[in-house]
């Protein structure tokens, strides 16, 4: 017989998991994390927008519930989903791509997760300080997630990601033939509460990245993880006010964004769905964000079943009308 933890042990078990996650993190003097710059960063790409209903919404996801994508952006998100789950991201963006592969496995009030995560930067020339041609230098990363939700209320879910970040550089021809790949870990810490008192209003809140880095070679120093605190916000419109009507919806969301090794850099996602019959979802979302990630965004999903398909178009500064445009498609089966 499979073992029936209690809500306080649960409790206990993720007031023991945040200190762990956070270990890593107090090891570096409070000194050095105010002095830190992000453009030290590395493995930003769990930072890229992938999923299309997170991108549909230009971001604004750290609210939802009962949401597969919040393997990528919220483990508390997955919390409230009363099925498993089999899903699949891909995407191609500024001459990248991406592509995810997922499992949820729904036990009693929790939700466990296994995801694969690719992203790859291509084929660029590599070049001496002379602009010379030396060859060939192929980058790509991957994630490998673990991922725990649990619904600890009706109103208050918990979750938590640990992952295995690699990455790989490998250059041939003159410049070396040379193969490295360097690895690190990396936590993600979240919630999502219903607010009882006021129907249809959830908040979620969520650290992500938090870890000690990424170590290259011998140097014996690693560059720090892109650690960021994450705060939505989300109205489900019809459910407050029209708690009885089921034939179209409309959902709010808005998120703020904080990088935790710097206190000048907020960002902000505001994102809005019309669903009609909880099959067709419309939506559309404007990010302002940095790096370029500032624009607007579209999306549109559809619901069958135990079917969801859905797709996702930013119109940031990396957008535009070729192969290269920031494209995103999911499907998830539910069972």
């Amino acid at each position: 017989m499979r073992p029936n933890l209690s809500r306080g042990a649960i409790i206990a078990l993720f007031g023991l998991l945040v200190p762990v996650a956070l270990s890593g993190q107090n090891a570096a003097s409070e000194e050095s994390l105010r002095s830190e710059s992000s453009t030290r960063e590395t493995a930003r790409f769990l930072l890229t927008p992938i999923g299309a209903r997170s991108v549909g919404l230009a971001g604004a996801i750290t609210a939802s519930r009962a949401e597969a994508e919040g393997v990528l952006w919220n483990p508390a998100s997955v919390a409230a989903l009363d099925r498993s789950a089999l899903f699949f991201h891909v995407a191609n963006d500024f001459g990248t791509s991406t592509q995810v592969l997922g499992f949820l496995w729904n036990w009693r009030k929790a939700e466990l997760g296994l995801t694969y995560y690719h992203f790859d930067m291509g084929t660029i020339e590599a070049r001496d300080n002379g602009n010379q041609d030396i060859g060939t230098l192929d980058l790509q990363d991957d994630a490998f997630i673990v991922t725990a939700g649990y619904a600890l209320t009706p109103d208050v879910d918990l979750g938590i990601n640990y992952k295995f970040v690699r990455l790989s550089s490998a250059c041939s021809d003159d410049c070396g033939g040379f193969d490295q790949r360097s690895t690190g870990h990396a936590f993600d810490l979240g919630t999502v509460i219903e607010i009882p008192s006021a129907r249809g209003l959830s908040l979620g809140l969520v650290l992500r990245n938090l870890g000690t880095g990424v170590r290259f070679g011998d140097a014996g120093t690693s560059d720090p993880m892109p650690t960021r605190l994450r705060l939505g916000a989300g109205f489900d419109v019809t459910g407050s006010l029209m708690p009885e009507e089921e034939r179209f919806g409309v959902l709010l969301q808005g998120d703020m964004q904080q990088t935790v090794s710097e206190f000048d850099d907020l960002e902000g996602y505001l994102g809005t769905e019309f669903s009609l019959r909880r099959i067709l979802y419309l939506r559309a979302g404007y990010a302002w964000a940095s790096a370029g990630r500032s624009g607007l965004a579209l999306g549109i999903g559809l619901r069958y079943d135990r079917l969801a398909l859905d797709m996702g178009r930013a119109f940031d500064d990396f957008a535009g009308f070729d192969s290269d445009s920031p494209f995103q498609l999911s499907l998830a089966f539910l069972f």
